[in-house]
């Protein structure tokens, strides 16, 4: 099951213009949101439901079937990544990613909160958290 990451940001009311200014390297309707196959949910973390990689979004099974309206932040999130692998390239964006991570467990913070401190993350949080409707 996929579909493009557009028809759930219209789904939820996210301002399309708003997004195109915030993150004016991609294109939603050419992002595909996807089920995560089940080998690759293996690979993550317990915690996570979503993952992007610079063809698309991968979603778990629960997420991809919740009504689009419901996936609009998470699929801006996930958008804000694909945006900052492309300006970052991949190499960089998982160099700062993991650097920073590390950085805070090294200094003290639990795995959610050092994974909470990654730039890259708040970044991401920031803008779904901007582009929000209600």
């Amino acid at each position: 099951m996929s579909f493009p990451a557009a028809e759930a940001l219209d789904a939820s009311g996210v301002d399309r213009v708003r997004l195109a200014v915030l993150l004016p390297d991609v294109d939603p309707a050419r992002v595909p949101v996807l089920a995560a196959p089940k080998w690759f949910r293996m690979l993550w973390a317990p915690q996570v439901i979503a993952v992007a990689l610079p063809w698309g979004i991968y979603v778990g099974p629960d997420q991809i079937r919740e009504p689009r309206s419901a996936l609009g932040p998470l699929v801006v999130h996930e958008l804000t990544h694909l945006e900052q692998w492309r300006l970052l390239g991949p190499l960089r964006w998982v160099h700062v990613y993991l650097g920073e991570y590390l950085r805070s467990r090294w200094a003290g913070l639990t795995h959610h909160a050092a994974y909470r401190a990654i730039s890259l993350e708040v970044e991401a949080r920031d803008i779904a958290r901007r582009l929000a409707v209600g």
